[in-house]
């Protein structure tokens, strides 16, 4: 299956790529949609006000190739811009494909949160998380999303989305590419949902 990463032009994007190739995806990094992939990555690099502008540019391009089957995968703020909006760089616009508004963490912690927590699974209807619960994963943000609709959460000073998912797309907030085995278990999961 072929997966291009969207590049921002910010980022080293080679680890996603090589956590992608390692469950058997053949992967490309470019500047837009190819049109032949099956899956469209959209990394955890920038600042939501700049990418969400850049994503907005292109979001007819990308709800063409929804209506094709292509699915989508956004890691950390990847994810994040593919809610309502946000508040990062100044209130602005995101894909609306999750409702909701990212923001930044409000509580008495250190920001940025960097390092590992848990996953815990809420409900999961798009059977992303076999072998997930409990796990440790890795987060860089200070940002997140605030939903009620999620897969899996973790905690830090609040209770925020890990994992969310729709008919089309998969984000998540911790980088899979920097989580070791569960990071890989969980690409291995997004693999097969893909597959279906």
């Amino acid at each position: 299956m072929k997966a291009t990463i969207i590049n921002y032009g910010v980022g080293n994007l080679f680890s996603i790529k090589a956590g992608l190739e390692r469950v058997g995806f053949n992967v490309k990094i470019y500047f837009l949609p190819e049109g032949d992939e099956d899956v469209i990555v959209l990394p955890g690099v920038g600042a939501f006000s700049a990418v969400s502008s850049y994503l907005n540019s292109v979001k007819d391009k990308f709800n063409e190739l929804r209506e094709r089957g292509v699915k989508f995968l956004g890691v950390c703020l990847g994810m994040q811009v593919m809610f309502d909006e946000g508040t990062e760089g100044g209130l602005s616009k995101g894909l609306g494909w999750f409702k909701g508004k990212v923001d930044k963490i409000y509580a008495n912690v250190k920001l940025p949160h960097i390092g590992w927590d848990r996953l815990f699974v809420n409900k999961d209807s798009c059977n992303l998380t076999e072998g997930l619960d409990g796990k440790y994963v890795y987060y860089v943000h200070s940002y997140v999303a605030y939903t009620s609709d999620y897969v899996a959460y973790s905690e830090y000073g609040i209770k925020y989305p890990a994992i969310v998912c729709s008919d089309f797309a998969v984000g998540t907030q911790f980088h899979p590419e920097k989580s070791s085995v569960t990071g890989k278990i969980f690409l291995r999961n997004f693999y097969s949902w893909v597959k279906r």
